[in-house]
């Protein structure tokens, strides 16, 4: 499979992937015949989902390695960007839980507690395509040491990460996009273009 392809049928996956539980455990809870099984073991099936997209986003990094920085900090945008409304609906939940405590005990608690667990592992599986995209803007020279930390860090950081991730990809468009092993920021070696004033091997003989 083209590499390219793969990026970014991954990067649709992990901006979807958050709705795409939700669309699994409503779909799952009428499915089978005893309603109570998946939210009996959503604890175990959400663990399983977690630990897959990680695997995913480990994945990602590795395909990644020989890609365009401009294009894995546009993935990791428009990733940021999509969970913008999951996290909204958390929220939404974790304010109804207040109102709902009043008749229900405890409730609180245990949605507040969820809403973390849930927004915690998905800014951790998120932050794995922006630290892709840091670390190819490291090998082309694009970042420097201090940019990547800061970058690094923020694409796991709530409400942070979105904005890093659009300065981050604002960055990348700044500069021509070069090949891996190419020299950043200095001017090409004289005789280095080919016909048409293209990057290219001279013709024999020029």
């Amino acid at each position: 499979m083209n590499t390219k392809r793969a990026l970014t049928a991954l990067t649709i996956f992990e901006a979807a992937q958050p709705y795409l539980f939700w669309l699994m455990f409503s779909v799952c809870a009428h499915v089978f015949e005893d309603a109570n099984w998946f939210s009996d073991n959503l604890p175990l099936i959400a663990t399983v989902w977690v630990l897959a997209t990680g695997i995913i986003g480990a994945l990602y990094i590795w395909l990644s390695w020989n890609s365009e920085f401009r294009s894995l900090a546009r993935n990791a945008m428009i990733i940021k960007l999509a969970h913008i409304p999951y996290y909204l609906l958390v929220f939404a939940c974790a304010a109804l839980s207040i109102i709902l405590s009043l008749k229900i005990p405890f409730i609180t608690v245990a949605v507040w507690a969820f809403c973390f667990i849930a927004d915690a592992t998905l800014i951790v599986t998120s932050g794995l395509y922006e630290l892709a995209a840091v670390i190819v803007g490291v090998r082309y020279g694009r970042l420097t040491p201090v940019q990547s930390a800061m970058y690094g860090i923020a694409g796991f950081l709530f409400c942070v990460d979105a904005v890093t991730a659009i300065i981050l990809f604002a960055q990348s468009r700044r500069e021509p996009v070069m090949s891996v092993g190419a020299r950043a920021m200095q001017p090409p070696a004289a005789g280095s273009y080919g016909p048409g004033g293209t990057y290219g091997p001279r013709p024999m003989g020029a």
